[in-house]
């Protein structure tokens, strides 16, 4: 069988809020498969969202045959980052304008300011496309080469390749992260975590049974257990 490995160069600044820290909102090192989904067109969202309730589990609905990991920096790299200081500026999705006899903030001076660290331009990180109904070669003409990421929209290209993979069984550790929620089985021991939102990672950890194991060629393999769909456990 084969799967598909993509690695995803930033051009550009790519900003997430992965945490926040007094007036510094951080950008991590990992892009949550729920962002990946809406970047490579296999899932729309509502163009208008009036509820503020996520709805990943219905959007991706009719693709849970394909799974999309999240995002990891490229072993043997180290993400660059810009800092950017802003003031004065609203840093936020929409702003709500007010009549001038309705407005609360009239008599105000309510400055907004702080420090945003983004990945910045050159930035590599890979993930894998594993599909149980659609043939390798017609899934990599259906993604796109460039794609939108994060909360100003940033520009990141896609690289595809085509990678030789058998499936096995018997003990494995994975090494590449997946959603905490994508596999029902918690890992069986050297567990590696990671808290994000709206889903955590499992970074690393052994587990026994079926698995996927990915041959990128000078003793490198990538190990998945088989099954895995995005949020099961939430469906």
């Amino acid at each position: 069988m084969e799967v598909l490995e993509a690695t995803l160069r930033t051009r550009g600044e790519v900003t997430f809020t992965s945490r926040e820290v007094g007036r510094l909102a951080d950008t991590g090192t990992y892009i949550l498969n729920t962002a990946l989904y809406y970047a490579l067109g296999l899932a729309s969202g509502r163009y208008v969202d009036t509820s503020y309730e996520p709805t990943y589990v219905e959007d991706t609905a009719d693709v849970t045959s394909v799974y999309v990991s999240p995002a990891a920096p490229v072993s043997g790299t180290t993400p660059n980052y810009v800092t950017t200081t802003y003031n004065a500026t609203s840093d936020e999705y929409a702003e709500v304008n007010y009549s001038a006899q309705d407005d609360p903030n009239a008599k105000q001076n309510l400055p907004s300011y702080g420090r945003r660290r983004s990945l910045a331009h050159g930035t590599p990180l890979r993930f894998f496309v594993i599909s149980r109904n659609h043939a390798p070669n017609k899934l990599a003409e259906r993604l796109p080469r460039y794609i939108r990421l994060g909360k100003k929209r940033g520009k990141a290209r896609l690289d595809i390749q085509r990678r030789s993979a058998s499936k096995q069984t018997g003990k494995f550790q994975l090494n590449h992260p997946i959603g905490a929620y994508d596999y029902p089985d918690p890992p069986e021991g050297n567990v590696i975590t990671k808290s994000m939102k709206p889903t955590p990672l499992v970074i690393q950890g052994d587990y026994t049974g079926e698995y996927i194991r990915i041959d990128r060629g000078d003793n490198d393999q990538v190990c998945f257990p088989t099954g895995l769909t995005f949020l099961e456990t939430k469906r």
